[in-house]
């Protein structure tokens, strides 16, 4: 039942990524915008959400809250971030595999709390959707994150707006896997994004655009 329904989806995906789109959708500096902005981000959920007025106003003051508190971190930790970044920078370009992986986790754990600073915020400004507006917002989240990851193929706009339908398809199934089964749940994920993939890869992209996708390395053979 379970293979029924990942063919079936695997299906679904691949006939929404070749219809014609019908208008272009928002491109890759677009989707970036969002994550480095919280007001490019605001205005982001406003439009796929379609808030209400007072949703709109209730968003912004959170939104507002979210810049103080963003702005105060980042006040604070001016000087850690920046030693970080560059301790990570120099890690890169030297051969010292330790001393990249300790550099690397320094960074990701200032990032984490930078994240944490604004987490209650976060959770407000989900509180404000309807459940129809939050299936929305994690459609357009996951579009988001695969218009990123293939920004190399250089995607037209008519191929944006087939992803971001393939993205809602995947992002609907995704909703209606068993919370309460946390091994199911993620085996789902694990197999609705890698319909998700196959179908950008093998219907949405050309030829040229998939050789100018980053090549993944060698499985190493035991």
């Amino acid at each position: 039942m379970r293979m029924h329904r990942w063919f079936v989806l695997g299906a679904v995906l691949a006939m929404l990524v070749a219809m014609p789109a019908v208008a272009g959708e928002r491109g890759q500096r677009g989707a970036q915008a969002a994550k480095d902005s919280p007001q490019a981000e605001c205005e982001l959920m406003i439009k796929e959400c379609k808030l209400t007025e007072q949703q709109q106003t209730d968003l912004k003051a959170k939104v507002k809250a979210k810049e103080e508190a963003l702005a105060a971190w980042n006040t604070a930790n001016a000087e850690k971030l920046k030693a970080a970044d560059d301790a990570a920078k120099a890690a890169r370009a030297g051969t010292d595999a330790d001393a990249k992986r300790k550099a690397s986790e320094n960074l990701k754990a200032l990032h984490a709390d930078r994240e944490q600073a604004t987490a209650k915020i976060d959770a407000d400004i989900l509180a404000i959707l309807t459940p129809e507006q939050k299936a929305a917002w994690e459609a357009f989240k996951l579009y988001q994150t695969e218009a990123a990851r293939y920004k190399k193929a250089n995607l037209t706009e008519e191929q944006l707006a087939k992803i971001k339908a393939a993205c809602a398809a995947a992002s609907k199934q995704l909703s209606a896997s068993d919370p309460g089964d946390e091994r199911a749940a993620k085996r789902a994920k694990t197999d609705i994004a890698g319909k998700l993939r196959w179908a950008i890869d093998e219907v949405i992209l050309t030829a040229e655009q998939r050789e100018a996708m980053p090549k993944k390395p060698a499985a190493k053979q035991k």
